[in-house]
């Protein structure tokens, strides 16, 4: 501010003693004085906008300081949530924003699969357990498949979703169990009441996206339809590169414009579809639940 001053200042001399030339004053003086005055009012314009930047990062700083705060409160209300299951004799059911929190919490999907030894039995008995310890109500769920083997997880009955199979191996995963049906999971990052619809022509993705709604995303239907949206994802990238590579090589079939929106959509879905992208699994030919009381 005192620099500001000071340059308003000479700059207001400067104009004065410029006004107030007497002929005498040489075109070499002029001159120079002219370029002091211009460099000042440069300097001043590159001030002005030092300023506003810095008031809008200053309100970028409130803003994220805003919602760090709303992020505290929701997490010591979560936590205090917690303490009171834990005082408490009785299992209960919880809503799927709850459970959702409690997996993000929990480090069950951090612990190191062992072939033959903390499989996913090991897995789902920790999930178990840990659900027991904060007074969440949580299922063991053996499944068999029509081929050799089978498969241990976990069951949520959330009070506004139903029923929840959660897989914690490697990373919290929601699961999708059906008899006569192939197992699957997707990652809680990717179980989206609200996703993009992939419908149409992959090799035309550069619209404006459109969004469908899903009434219950934990219900099997979700699963297929979500496989369905991840192999669009996959024609649409491969679609994408062999434009791309026909473009560089003078092709006018494409703009430029039409190009850039086909990624940034495709860049969309990726984040729509969540963190990791999982094959089906084997038909499950029987389910077992076992509750803890």
């Amino acid at each position: 501010m005192k620099r500001t001053l000071s340059i308003t200042l000479i700059l207001g001399s400067l104009l004065f003693f410029l006004s107030s030339c007497a002929p005498g004053v040489s075109p070499d003086e002029y001159r120079a004085l002219q370029a002091e005055l211009d460099g000042a009012q440069h300097e001043i314009g590159e001030m002005a906008e030092d300023l506003a930047q810095l008031e809008a990062d200053y309100q970028g700083l409130q803003d994220d300081y805003a919602s760090l705060q709303g992020d505290y409160q929701s997490s010591q209300t979560s936590y205090r949530k917690l303490l009171e299951r834990l005082e408490q004799s009785a299992l209960v059911d919880i809503s799927w924003p709850e459970l959702k929190e409690f997996l993000e919490q929990d480090d069950t999907d951090r612990l190191t699969y062992v072939e033959n030894g903390f499989d996913c039995s090991g897995f789902a008995i920790t999930l178990r357990d840990s659900a027991a310890r904060c007074g969440i109500r949580c299922a063991y769920v053996e499944i068999e498949f029509f081929v050799e083997g089978g498969h241990a997880l976990d069951a949520f009955e959330t009070t506004d979703r139903g029923l929840v199979y959660v897989d914690s191996i490697e990373a919290d995963q929601i699961a999708y169990v059906k008899l006569n049906e192939l197992y699957g999971v997707i990652s809680l990052d990717g179980v989206k009441s609200e996703c993009i619809a992939c419908s149409g022509d992959p090799a035309r993705f550069w619209g404006p996206l459109n969004y469908m709604t899903h009434s219950n995303p934990f219900s099997y239907s979700y699963y297929p339809d979500y496989q369905r949206r991840v192999k669009f994802y996959g024609e649409s990238i491969e679609a994408y590169n062999e434009a791309v590579e026909k473009y560089n090589s003078g092709s006018k079939k494409w703009s430029y414009a039409q190009l850039t929106a086909w990624l940034d959509n495709i860049e969309a879905l990726e984040e729509d579809l969540g963190s990791a992208f999982y094959q089906p699994g084997d038909k499950v030919k029987n389910i077992e639940a076992y509750w803890n009381q």
